[in-house]
């Protein structure tokens, strides 16, 4: 029963998904949306700059956390899907073994587990990094697909021919500099500079790697692009959902975004060359930002129902701590929490230079 309208000058607030154009902000308005600003985004550098000379209240979804800090709404879980279903479909382009639709020539997921069921993976050892929303995504599918769990230490050990896979968290993937100290979360997560990557026993292994972590640009990248040069290094095809650029990548060879048109690039480590996907002594990596694009059907209904039972009723409790929390700035100014932006924002003399 709600009245579509092509202007909005009236709206209280105003919903969007990805960055609105700076062009079409209007003055003076309440936001939602992925306002990508709060890492420092230079690409974003006028948006944010514009919220402020414009007064607009910016609420960013990323930011909606509840009590424990977990994220409130996202499409990271859909993103972990389209991620894994599309490294499958890689490991087939890839040896020319099977082909399986692309997921955005599908109606959603549910059609897609049909395809994925006894694929002759027979070789296949995939390493998943993450344990979050994108990794439990990424999770589901190789289920789905009758790809067999092993922890990470008998993943190391195993001997089989059976497609296998294992998850690793922090713990696994990183260990402090400090050899005479333990893996510790809270310090990790406050300062992971203490540590170094602990991933190479399993770069011999895999012959394919998930990414679906988080990672902080102050901690350690996964492996180096010199690594990548040893013959013991074993991976081929790479899905980076995390899908972070290089140099600020745990992935070093994650050199540039791909498309959902053409979701794969190729690089050769010897001649440390970007090159065309599937090409022999190739490594294959995906890198697409806008995953769960290529499924909007379930995507869109997964988000819009946590916004809708979850956020929407807060906007209108002026003192909920929740919206508070995710409101980078207000009236013309950062608010509180996104102080630190300052130094981003304005110039030396703290003026805006948009």
């Amino acid at each position: 029963g709600i009245l579509v309208d092509e202007d909005m000058s009236k709206c209280d607030i105003l919903l969007g998904v990805k960055e609105v154009p700076v062009q079409y902000l209007i003055p003076n308005k309440k936001y939602l949306f992925f306002s990508h600003t709060i890492k420092k985004q230079a690409y974003n550098l006028k948006l944010i700059q514009a919220l402020l000379v414009n007064k607009i209240e910016m609420i960013d979804y990323e930011t909606l956390v509840d009590t424990s800090g977990k994220r409130i709404v996202a499409f990271g879980y859909w993103a972990g899907i389209v991620g894994a279903y599309n490294t499958l479909w890689m490991i087939g382009q890839k040896y020319q073994n099977f082909n399986i639709p692309r997921l955005n020539k599908l109606k959603n997921y549910e059609e897609a587990q049909a395809y994925i069921q006894k694929l002759p993976l027979e070789g296949s050892k995939i390493a998943l990094t993450g344990t979050g929303r994108v990794a439990s995504g990424a999770k589901k599918v190789l289920d789905d697909a009758g790809i067999k769990y092993l922890s990470p230490k008998e993943f190391l050990k195993y001997k089989g021919t059976g497609a296998i896979y294992t998850q690793l968290s922090s713990a696994d993937l990183f260990t402090p500099k400090d050899k005479k100290s333990e893996y510790n979360r809270e310090q990790f997560h406050e300062k992971p500079y203490l540590y170094v990557s602990a991933f190479e026993p399993y770069s011999k292994v895999a012959d394919v790697l998930i990414n679906g972590m988080f990672w902080d640009i102050r901690a350690p990248k996964l492996f180096k692009i010199f690594d990548m040069h040893k013959g013991s290094f074993n991976i081929k095809i790479i899905g980076d959902i995390t899908c972070d650029i290089a140099p600020d990548s745990s992935i070093p060879c994650t050199f540039k975004a791909t498309s959902l048109e053409n979701p794969v690039f190729g690089y050769l480590p010897v001649r440390e060359k970007v090159t065309e996907p599937f090409i022999k002594k190739g490594i294959d990596i995906m890198a697409v930002p806008n995953l769960p694009n290529e499924l909007p059907r379930d995507a869109s209904i997964d988000f819009s129902h946590h916004l809708t039972e979850k956020i929407i009723p807060l906007l209108f409790e002026d003192k909920d701590d929740i919206i508070k929390g995710a409101t980078i700035c207000k009236k013309g100014k950062l608010t509180d929490e996104y102080m630190y932006l300052e130094s981003f924002v304005f110039d030396d003399n703290f003026r805006l230079t948009i």
